[in-house]
């Protein structure tokens, strides 16, 4: 717990301790042991007689954590405190201290216990008590304890309370009834009427008593008092009609059918003017079958919809929203006569007022219209769709090209009803038809940012299907697709990549063939889509390099440097799992974010400004006078190189993944592509080149290697490495030998954090390895600590180490205890392991 005492919530300072000391523990065991010493210092203190109120108070507090807090060790018998618990609520002043006092028995003791007489009789004296308080935290508990002993014991006074003046006593002598005696048949019958009586009061918070309690109560004799509340709402002509409504459609009450009429009755006299009675009459009746409703309507010769028809000419939004609200909530054969027997209630001038609410200002009122029409005539929204697509004009602006493309989206999702892949192919279709075949278009970004919002607001397997489906359009070398669909597709296939069953290969090979044809800005997304598939596919087709080679050639600079990425890293795809390890999230956006990163620290720890400037003179020689020596090592011979302008070829792939010259072990087994490495010509590329070690740990790898190459020959030795005493010095803190683990370890100890994993020591060890650190592991079966997996962190940047151990537990878990020094490794380590 790394929050001081005053920042914790921790009841006292004893309360605080505990937290850190069990926080702190090595492992679940220790932590149980912790608790149950307390428990047992607990238990010493409540024995001492004429224990304080205060003194109580606090020790059940700290036991309730304990029992919370234990986690592998059953619990001792804790009936040593229930007797203290009952004295607390029953002798407690304040209504907090009765509150942990009832509290403690209500969580721990058990139903049967002896103590439950006592517990009992305390209930029904603060049932009894003048104090508003102590009523209701009674019915509080009685509610959260309904046993066979109390209801007896309490049925006097809670029947004499559900006619309390006080309205929060009222409401929970309600609610407490119903929890003590809802199954007897004789007792729901008595509540019902007490709560059909007080809805006959006019007082409004005496309904609205009634009503808060009938909503909740799921019962056919709760449904009767609702539509008894109601008929008689109407009869008086009382205000409470909408708090009736709310209770029947909050509560998800059953509308009896034969109050319909009543509904129906509300309709006609709330409709003008309108308001939010209107609404809530009309979605009670979206609940009932339509037949019901069409059977009240010919009874009543009433139509619902015909109320309304008043509100298609206002030119107010907001009526026509409760117009179209209020529409959607009926059945189509209610009101369009689209059905055998059904009459149309709206004459052709009105329907053609509907229709007009398509072209609405008002986001909302044109989907709800849309839905309304299509489920009236699917054919009056295809219509509706091709008038649309032909008033589209190649002079339309971005912006509003944009915003009628968004109109045509709305039509879109209502044709498909959830079908992903009508949906892709309506997509494609529509930008198809409006971006036709041009070149220079610019991308539509509103109409991105909806289609990305849509899918996302669908299930996984609706998800996958519908970017597959996608995906197969790009695959596909001869079909056109516009920029704005492109940058939908990559956005989507990079958010759901080894997901969709499309081969990442096909999609890099159908991908490159549409790239000459894009905008700049386009073809980077293609890009960086292409480098995402790279830690995907195991292959990349030939014709691809060519393909992004020529794009080299002819491109500006930001997408030349785009395409080196792609040639360089499409020989080194663990590097690009690797950076999609580190990005947030899924989606494109953050992918980029993790290669720029991931690119800017490598950049950092080969700047030149990290190495020592060479005085010179005029002439450029290093003067005699300067303070810093000159030396000589000896070193190997440099093998011969592949030229960078071959440097992407196939023969060079295969020569960098199978000739052992090309690696060099270092001391974990890693193994460091050096003749990539020196294949790199320019900064950009070298910071590419470089996969997870820094220089530090190649200038180790060439150091350690020296001794051997003292014996070469004249020819070899006249090649020299010109270095700098700063450098010798480097070599020397180099050869210094590391701590041990164990001293790392009891040096941190003011930084230790632990945890559980469910997951084995061995995948979190891989998943640290993912984090590029330098690390040191020790096995179970060696000191120090043995039976725990130790891994100490080398190199960090800050100059400190971490360490991390790691026990066995159930199955594929493990405890972790770790420390470190350096803030912002600690948390990097530590939401990493919590986040397993």
């Amino acid at each position: 717990m790394d929050v001081p005492f005053i920042s914790s919530g921790a009841m006292n300072r004893v309360h605080y301790s505990l937290v850190r000391k069990v926080e702190a523990a090595s492992s679940a065991q220790a932590a149980d042991q912790i608790l149950l010493n307390e428990i047992e210092v607990i238990r010493t203190t409540l024995a001492q007689p004429h224990l304080s109120v205060k003194a109580c108070k606090e020790s059940l507090i700290l036991l309730l954590y304990c029992t919370m807090a234990i986690s592998s060790t059953s619990l001792s018998d804790l009936s040593f405190a229930f007797r203290h618990a009952i004295n607390l609520a029953e002798q407690g002043r304040s209504v907090l201290d009765k509150r942990i006092g009832y509290t403690f028995c209500v969580e721990l003791m058990p139903p049967n216990h002896e103590l439950q007489l006592m517990l009992v009789n305390t209930l029904r004296k603060d049932l009894e008590s003048a104090s508003v308080g102590y009523m209701c935290l009674a019915m509080d508990v009685l509610m959260q304890m309904p046993h066979e002993d109390v209801a007896p014991a309490v049925h006097t006074r809670l029947k004499s309370l559900l006619h309390d003046k006080n309205e929060f006593v009222r409401r929970r002598a309600y609610m407490a009834y119903y929890v003590l005696f809802n199954k007897d048949p004789d007792h729901a019958q008595h509540l019902e009427e007490v709560l059909t009586h007080a809805n006959h009061s006019p007082a409004p918070d005496i309904i609205s008593c009634g009503l808060i309690v009938a909503s909740k109560l799921q019962s056919e004799s709760m449904a009767r008092l609702l539509n008894s509340c109601l008929r008689h709402a109407l009869s008086g002509n009382s205000d409470s009609v909408q708090t009736i409504l709310r209770a029947f459609r909050n509560g998800k009450v059953i509308l009896d059918p034969i109050s319909i009429p009543l509904i129906l009755d509300v309709i006609k006299h709330s409709s003008d003017p309108p308001g939010q009675v209107l609404i809530d009459a009309f979605s009670l009746l979206s609940t009932v079958p339509s037949g019901v409703i069409r059977q009240s309507q010919a009874k009543l010769s009433f139509s619902p919809a015909a109320s309304i028809r008043h509100l298609l000419t206002s030119g107010d939004p907001n009526e026509q929203y409760i117009f179209i609200s209020c529409l959607s909530c009926l059945d189509p054969s209610a009101w369009a006569g689209n059905t055998p027997g059904s009459v149309a209630v709206f004459d052709e001038w009105e329907v053609q007022q509907i229709i007009k609410l398509l072209d609405s200002r008002d986001g909302l009122i044109r989907k709800m219209t849309l839905k309304i029409l299509y489920s009236v005539d699917p054919g009056i929204i295809t219509a509706y769709y091709a008038q649309l697509v032909q008033q589209i004009q190649p002079g339309f602006s971005v912006a509003l090209k944009g915003e009628h493309i968004l109109h045509l989206f709305d039509i879109v999702e209502v044709q498909c009803q959830g079908d992903p892949e009508q949906y892709a192919k309506h997509l494609k279709d529509l930008l198809m038809t409006v971006e036709g075949k041009e070149r220079a278009l610019s991308v539509l970004e509103n109409c991105v940012e909806r289609v990305l919002n849509y899918v996302r607001k669908l299930d996984v397997a609706s998800r996958v299907s519908l970017v597959t489906a996608l995906a197969i359009y790009v695959i596909e070398v001869e079909a056109h697709i516009g920029p704005t669909l492109i940058v939908i597709i990559c956005a989507l296939v990079c958010e759901h990549c080894g997901k969709i069953s499309a081969s990442p290969s096909e999609i890099i090979r159908g991908m490159v063939t549409k790239l000459n044809s894009l905008t700049p800005s386009v073809q980077d997304a293609c890009l960086l889509l292409m480098l995402r598939l790279l830690a995907e596919c195991n292959t990349v087709p030939e014709e691809v390099y060519k393909a992004v080679q020529e794009l080299s050639r002819s491109a500006g600079s930001h997408i030349r440097r785009r395409c080196e990425q792609f040639l360089i890293l499409s020989l080194q795809r663990h590097i690009v799992a690797d950076i999609v390890s580190r990005a947030s999230s899924t989606s494109l956006p953050d992918f980029v974010v993790a290669l720029t990163n991931y690119q800017s620290n490598i950049a950092s720890k080969l700047s030149p400004h990290n190495t020592p400037p060479l005085a010179t003179d005029s002439s450029g020689r290093s003067p005699s006078g300067s303070g810093n020596k000159l030396r000589y090592d000896a070193y190997a011979a440099p093998q011969p190189v592949p030229s960078l302008r071959r440097l992407h070829s196939p023969r060079l792939e295969k020569r960098s993944l199978s000739s052992p010259r090309n690696t060099a072990s270092g001391e974990n087994g890693t193994v460091t592509y050096l003749n990539e490495l020196a294949c790199m010509a320019t900064p950009g590329e070298l910071t590419l080149a470089v996969a997870e070690h820094s220089f530090d740990n190649i200038q180790t790898s060439q150091v350690s290697h020296r001794s051997d190459r003292a014996g070469m020959n004249d020819k070899e030795s006249v090649m020299d490495l010109i270095t700098l005493d700063a450098s010798a010095a480097t070599d020397d803190v180099d050869r210094s030998p590391e701590p041990t683990f164990e001293e790392v370890w009891n040096s941190m100890e003011k930084s230790n954090v632990r945890g559980w994993c469910e997951v084995s020591m061995d995948a979190v060890v891989r998943l640290l390895q993912s984090l590029q650190f330098h690390m040191r592991v020790i096995a179970v079966d060696q000191p120090p600590f043995e039976g725990e997996l130790k891994v100490l962190v080398l190199g960090l940047p800050s100059g400190k180490y971490a360490a991390l151990r790691l026990r066995d537990g159930d199955g594929d878990s493990c405890l972790w205890r770790f420390r470190c020094d350096d803030l912002e490794t600690r948390t990097t380590i530590k939401r990493l392991l919590e986040n397993i």
